[in-house]
């Protein structure tokens, strides 16, 4: 699917799907009596210790799903979230919980308290969390195009990005960052709930690449196969988002793979 900008798209939100095919896809315990306030739940996220701007971003990822839940892979300005001036910059890779074989591309400018953003679906031909599939990010400066195993989902470019001008606002060198967490806006993410929990995305590798403007072109910068963490180059969250806590113990080298946990603890 090609995007230009938010003024020419049409409005291809998805429709959520019936709740037991939410939940197809979820191995649940039917014994299972406890209620969402009986547990503290424990999130992810991995980011790299450098920025850059401009280039392409490509990991080959099961993403997570469950209702409630986001699993994502994404570039983030790190000034973005302390408002009182500072721009928001960030560019979206997200599985949201309404959709278990979809993901959202977006693009976020503007500020804090007055984001643009454009959000679009993307469907897959089954759920995203029974495979592996190469997410990739190409940024440039006249656009940003998004891809799924080598295919074109989304561009949106510069010169028909006129009216919000998203792209010509994306002026901030950007972390790669991948986390998974739970949301309370159960519009855009459904509803959470405690019985789907634990919950993981694997990630088998990231791979960096240069933008060179001369050429047009990208040139490989990095590429981390996860058989041990790097702590010179990745970093852990720590902070509070929205349900749960991000924990760093809840990014671990496993088989080969990075990867993110949200989990739950009884209180």
């Amino acid at each position: 699917m090609l995007s230009c900008s938010k003024e020419d798209e049409e409005d291809d939100k998805l429709p959520a799907p019936p709740k037991d095919e939410q939940n197809d896809s979820i191995p649940q315990n039917p014994d299972d009596n406890f209620t969402n306030d009986d547990f503290k739940y424990f999130g992810a996220e991995l980011y790299t210790k450098e920025t850059f701007k401009y280039g392409r971003f490509e990991a080959r990822m099961k993403m997570a799903y469950a209702p409630g839940c986001i699993s994502s892979m994404f570039l983030y300005y790190n000034d973005s979230y302390m408002g009182n001036g500072k721009i928001w910059n960030e560019i979206d890779i997200e599985v949201i919980g309404k959709y278990p074989s979809a993901f959202q591309s977006n693009i976020i400018t503007g500020e804090l308290t007055a984001k643009v953003t454009s959000e679009k679906m993307h469907t897959l031909s089954s759920p995203v969390n029974s495979d592996y599939h190469v997410y990739t990010i190409e940024w440039k400066p006249d656009g940003v195009t998004w891809y799924l195993d080598g295919v074109v989902q989304r561009a949106t470019l510069l010169m028909s990005d006129m009216t919000y001008k998203q792209v010509e606002n994306l002026v901030e060198a950007q972390s790669l960052r991948f986390n998974l967490w739970a949301s309370s806006s159960v519009g855009w993410v459904g509803q959470f709930d405690q019985k789907n929990i634990p919950i993981a995305q694997y990630i088998d590798y990231v791979k960096v690449y240069d933008y060179d403007a001369d050429t047009d072109s990208f040139t490989e910068r990095w590429t981390d196969d996860f058989d041990t963490f790097d702590s010179s180059r990745w970093s852990r969250g720590n902070w509070k988002m929205e349900l749960v806590t991000e924990r760093t113990t809840n990014v671990v080298v496993e088989d080969g793979n990075i990867v993110l946990k949200l989990t739950k603890e009884e209180k």
